[in-house]
């Protein structure tokens, strides 16, 4: 136990008194003995075989309590499992669906590798090797990226309570992720797909694909908000289903408020009809919350089924590509960027955190910019020169 009388720091010799002749302890267990003062107060101490090991420690110790690094001894012998209980009390201020894909995470891919192990015994070593045995395994990088964001947050708050001087899961990294294209569909192929699926949600595709509304959103919309004379939506919640309906704030904690095109103002009035200010917008069959995956297995799914017929050898009739209701917001972004919105007027419209987001998403729809770009400077130079010296003149012809 730590004692608080006559604390004391250095290297004492066991087996040795102060004038040199042999103690009690001479030749029983190790000689040398570092004592320190811990962050606390409290005397600390440590047997070694030798004195310069016994030295060694204590410098180490002693430059960690003065850095604000040290742990004490038996600290981290706590269990991995064990911290992930206190971890997953931290989480109030996250939404319901990153609290579950942390736990799912958790159970799937850290537990059983982890769980059981003491926190100061993971090595970053151990960390890599597991990495690449998930990557061998087939684990994609996104999944293997979570499972470390779980383990490095345990980890964080092992170095919070003084339970580890650093973090061994820092600088590990996931795979690069390989790049998907992403599925955009044409205005002509929205229409198909809207045309196609059962009729009471014509204008759930159409939403989706102009407005770029994240489906949780789109489902909590409430007649009060919609601004039919503006011709504007506003996102205030949005609800997901984690094994219950959960009610939240729009991703990110953002409020916004999106326009939608002049076409959608009569589908969207006649949905509405018959509905109080409280009542929700687009609803299931039967009522209720419209639940994402019931919708996607129920009624997108076979529709866009229908929409990519194969012959007799299984090959596909036509080219309809294949999607899912994300990518009806992917399809949004592209069709306002081709029709000259700019990056910041998409970022309000999807609700992205920054510009760059948006930029970083959607990268491959800028594939014409910088030859616009120099088309431009061109135009501005030669209409400069125009009104400065005349018409400039044409490039000269080279004869072999």
């Amino acid at each position: 136990m730590p004692q608080r009388r006559n604390p004391r720091s250095g290297v004492e010799d066991r087996w040795s008194k102060v004038d040199g002749t042999p103690s009690a302890k001479h030749g029983k267990g190790s000689r040398w003995r570092a004592r320190w003062v811990d962050a606390d107060g409290d005397e600390q101490e440590k047997l070694f075989r030798t004195k310069v090991e016994a030295t060694k420690f204590l410098a180490e110790v002693t430059s960690s309590i003065v850095t604000g690094t040290y742990v004490a001894p038996g600290a981290g012998n706590v269990t991995v499992a064990v911290l992930k209980d206190q971890w997953v009390t931290t989480f109030g201020h996250l939404k319901a669906t990153t609290k579950a894909t942390r736990e799912t995470t958790w159970n799937a891919h850290v537990r059983d590798r982890w769980g059981t192990t003491p926190v100061n015994e993971i090595q970053t070593s151990a960390v890599r090797s597991w990495v690449q045995q998930m990557t061998d395994a087939g684990t994609k990088p996104a999944t293997i990226e979570n499972a470390l964001g779980v383990l490095r947050g345990i980890c964080a708050l092992a170095v919070e309570d003084r339970r580890l001087a650093r973090n061994p899961v820092s600088g590990v990294k996931a795979p690069r992720r390989e790049h998907v294209a992403r599925a955009y569909l044409t205005h002509g192929q929205v229409a198909q797909l809207a045309d196609t699926i059962d009729g009471r949600y014509e204008v759930v595709v159409l939403m989706l694909a102009y407005t770029g509304l994240r489906f949780g959103e789109l489902a909590a919309l409430r007649v009060q908000d919609f601004d039919m004379l503006r011709r504007r939506v506003n996102v205030r919640q949005s609800v997901t289903e984690v094994g219950k309906i959960v009610w939240s704030s729009p991703k990110n904690h953002e409020r916004r408020s999106v326009p939608f095109p002049r076409f959608l103002a009569d589908p969207l009035a006649a949905v509405m009809v018959g509905k109080g200010r409280d009542d929700l917008v687009f609803t299931a069959a039967q009522g209720g919350v419209l639940r994402l995956n019931t919708w996607r297995r129920r009624e997108f799914g076979p529709a866009v089924e229908d929409l990519r017929p194969v012959d007799d050898d299984g090959k596909q009739l036509g080219d309809f590509p294949t999607v899912t209701p994300h990518d009806l917001r992917h399809t949004a972004a592209s069709l306002a960027i081709s029709a000259g919105a700019n990056v910041k007027a998409v970022q309000t419209m999807l609700g992205h955190k920054s510009a760059a987001l948006t930029l970083d998403t959607y990268a491959d729809l800028f594939p014409d910019d910088l030859e616009r770009v120099a088309d431009a400077l061109d135009d501005a130079r030669s209409k400069l020169l125009r009104a400065n010296c005349g018409p400039a003149p044409e490039s000269a012809s080279i004869v072999p």
